[in-house]
């Protein structure tokens, strides 16, 4: 990522994924957006915890709400969309009683189309997006960046430890790309001795 690059981080809950970034590099600027203000709260109480507040902000939005995006929100104007969105359909239902877990997990408020048509609103050209999602609904994400106009590029299995099979997929695309799609080596969270692996450590970095 370059020097002084400003990232979006779409769906952010309590900022984890943002603060890593911000952590792990030290010129970026990180707006985490989310729609729950909870979460919200949570992620900036992370951000102050992390000393972290000169390079993050934490913006309430309705990412769904086209007007309000736009207001919160410049497009064309950010290098890199990180992104961990709900990931169950509606179909599959909302499993918990708790409220804002439903909608975390779940596509209720916001479905993946939609997500990634806005990360493509805010990406400079040739900015790139990186998303979480389940290895299941690989397919699903593939399609949905392909019609969003965001080209996949690079894809990383996750695995919970070696010989377990892959329950997160890391999938980055690039607006205007028209390369190919890399397949990199899988990452593993834990060894066999359950120790967390020296790659899930360097991700993570010093984060409170």
């Amino acid at each position: 990522m370059k020097a002084r690059a400003r990232v979006a981080d779409l769906c952010a809950g309590v900022g984890v994924i943002g603060l890593a970034l911000a952590a792990r590099l030290p010129s970026v600027r990180v707006a985490l957006a989310e729609l729950q203000p909870r979460m919200a709260e949570l992620a900036r109480r992370n951000v102050e915890a992390n000393r972290l507040g000169a390079r993050v902000s934490v913006i309430e939005v309705d990412l769904a709400d086209a007007r309000a995006s736009r207001r919160a929100l410049a497009g064309a104007s950010w290098d890199q969309v990180v992104a961990s969105p709900p990931y169950f359909t509606r179909a599959r239902g909302p499993t918990v009683p708790d409220e804002s877990e439903a909608i975390a997990r779940h596509e209720l408020r916001i479905d993946l189309p939609t997500l990634l048509r806005e990360a493509r609103r805010l990406l400079a050209p040739s900015g790139r997006a990186a998303v979480v999602f389940p290895s299941e609904r690989l397919t699903d994400l593939l399609s949905a960046l392909d019609a969003a106009g965001l080209r996949p590029t690079r894809l990383r299995a996750v695995h919970a430890r070696p010989g377990a099979p892959a329950n997160r997929v890391l999938v980055e695309a690039v607006k205007g790309a028209r390369s190919g799609l890399t397949v990199e080596p899988p990452l593993f969270v834990r060894e066999s001795n359950g120790d967390y692996s020296e790659d899930a450590r360097a991700a993570l970095g010093e984060l409170t």
